[in-house]
């Protein structure tokens, strides 16, 4: 990164609330820091950081979505959480001296961020008080979400954990002018973000088209606006 004009540059083009915690966070970021900041592209699919490989490196995530991912015998992946508001990730190992990434974390859409060594990073947080502050504050909210999330998650059947997936895929999701979304996902790939398998997850679906909760076009779920409000009241 070139200056921290620049680096304001970037952030003035992230959505409301990436560039409100963005342009606290980076208020007195020191010179040294901000030209180590690069920037990368990651694809839809691709991995930002993999569990096992040396934590060396702090992803700042300036636009898309990320999720984490562990994979399960036989080699199949499975989505434990979208992390929506999440734009930082590889400083957990950091804070914790943990020498290798703990999960895998790969891009839900693509992904627009900047990269800095953890090393960097560290030294940047221990001498800015407002820049911890601020991150400590996220990672609180965060942990104490998931914590309340697995909690009320644990106890779900596959038709719960679904109609609670459905309802986010929407809020998150492009909509066309009428406000009808499609959920690019396949069966498999549903049961994989819910934890259940596919048979269960064809029969919540046939159960939830019967109750017209959802629409089913060319093997996807659709939902209409009307359809996912009727969602939410199920949750």
């Amino acid at each position: 990164m070139k200056s921290k004009q620049q680096l304001l540059e970037f952030i003035a083009g992230t959505e409301h609330d990436r560039r409100e915690y963005f342009e606290g966070l980076f208020a007195f970021v020191p010179d040294a820091v901000v030209a180590e900041l690069t920037y990368a592209e990651v694809e839809r699919g691709q991995y930002i950081l993999c569990a096992g490989e040396p934590s060396d490196t702090v992803y700042i995530i300036l636009s898309g979505q990320i999720a984490g991912v562990d994979y399960q015998k036989m080699g199949r992946a499975y989505y434990f959480m979208d992390f929506t508001k999440m734009y930082i990730v590889g400083d957990f190992e950091a804070f914790g001296d943990f020498p290798e990434y703990c999960v895998s974390i790969c891009a839900a859409k693509k992904c627009g961020l900047l990269k800095v060594s953890a090393k960097s990073y560290m030294r940047w947080v221990q001498h800015d008080e407002n820049a911890l502050f601020l991150r400590m504050k996220n990672m609180m909210s965060m942990l104490i979400s998931e914590r309340i999330s697995d909690r009320e998650y644990i106890f779900m059947n596959c038709k719960e954990r679904l109609v609670h997936y459905l309802a986010k895929a929407y809020e998150n999701g492009n909509k066309d002018s009428r406000g009808k979304c499609k959920i690019p996902k396949t069966q498999a790939e549903l049961a994989d973000r819910i934890g259940f398998n596919v048979r269960s997850v064809q029969r919540s679906i046939a159960a939830l088209e019967k109750e017209n909760l959802i629409s089913n076009e060319n093997g996807k779920v659709t939902l209409s606006k009307e359809q996912y409000l009727r969602l939410k009241q199920e949750e």
